[in-house]
């Protein structure tokens, strides 16, 4: 998918695994379920970003939609990321790779704008709650 934040979710997903690869949790850490706790909120973005790209052109979603979850996801890997640079636990090597995650997301006010009034306000009184 060639959407701008997509793209920069990618290039955070590349920066997660050379963390992974290079500077892997030693044994304690393996132990320190608050880093690891950290790790995996990182982590399970990944999947979820996987998950929705799968599922978008099979549900017909657009790609101004898609663009504007990655938004969130972008900024959401990016506070994980922030998070896991900081536990007390952390090397300065996984430290400076945790940092090389965060991202600014590709800020777009026409797209924002779009999926506002096209398919966020298109809900409104769409839905009854049941008795």
């Amino acid at each position: 998918v060639d959407l701008p934040n997509v793209r920069i979710f990618t290039e955070q997903v590349e920066a997660l695994k050379r963390l992974l690869m290079e500077a892997p949790p030693d044994e304690a850490q393996q132990k320190d379920v608050d880093l690891l706790l950290s790790l995996g909120e990182v982590f399970t973005l990944v999947p979820y970003g996987q998950l929705i790209l799968e599922e978008a052109p099979l549900e017909g979603i657009s790609d101004d939609l898609v663009d504007q979850i990655f938004d969130v996801m972008v900024r959401d890997l990016s506070r994980y990321a922030l998070q896991l640079a900081h536990k007390p636990s952390t090397s300065p090597e996984q430290q400076q790779r945790a940092m090389a995650m965060i991202r600014k997301p590709a800020a777009d006010p026409e797209r924002f704008r779009r999926v506002w009034e096209g398919e966020v306000l298109a809900l409104a009184g769409a839905y009854e709650m049941a008795e």
